[in-house]
């Protein structure tokens, strides 16, 4: 729970953005900031988004859409709370390997830098994880 938070209040600079301003990804969002293609995979796969979805995108793949496609997906996340704060969870239990998840679920160090490392693609920073650790300290 605590990588989840922490990489969701990093990436959002505190829970203060929803969307990529910086540096302007066309469809980048959600509170964990993913990326537009994996917006786009997480969008179809609720049920509830799937004929919006449809009818965004026309069944064409991300590299045929438009910047307004785009953003039009991430406003189906955003735009609700339940989806844009599920997206992380969504990322961790769909995109990361068992390993990976294995190792956050020990709430260990090494496994929340595995998790940033391995799976998000990131570098571990000291920002990022001065994060985590008070995420760790909160939850307990």
């Amino acid at each position: 729970m605590a990588a989840l938070i922490s990489l969701m209040a990093f990436e959002t600079a505190d829970f203060k953005y929803q969307n990529n301003y910086f540096p302007g990804n066309p469809g980048q969002g959600t509170r964990n900031m993913q990326s537009a293609s994996f917006n786009l995979l997480y969008a179809k796969s609720i049920p509830a988004l799937a004929p919006s979805v449809a009818a965004i995108t026309g069944g064409s793949a991300i590299g045929a859409l438009s910047v307004s496609q785009l953003n039009q997906v991430r406003a189906l996340l955003t735009g609700n709370d339940d989806y844009d704060f599920g997206s992380a969870s969504w990322f961790l239990t769909t995109q990361c390997s068992t390993a990976v998840r294995t190792g956050v679920q020990t709430g260990t160090l090494a496994g929340w830098q595995t998790y940033v490392t391995d799976c998000i693609g990131t570098t571990a920073t000291s920002d990022r994880q001065s994060i985590w650790e008070v995420a760790m300290q909160e939850i307990g």
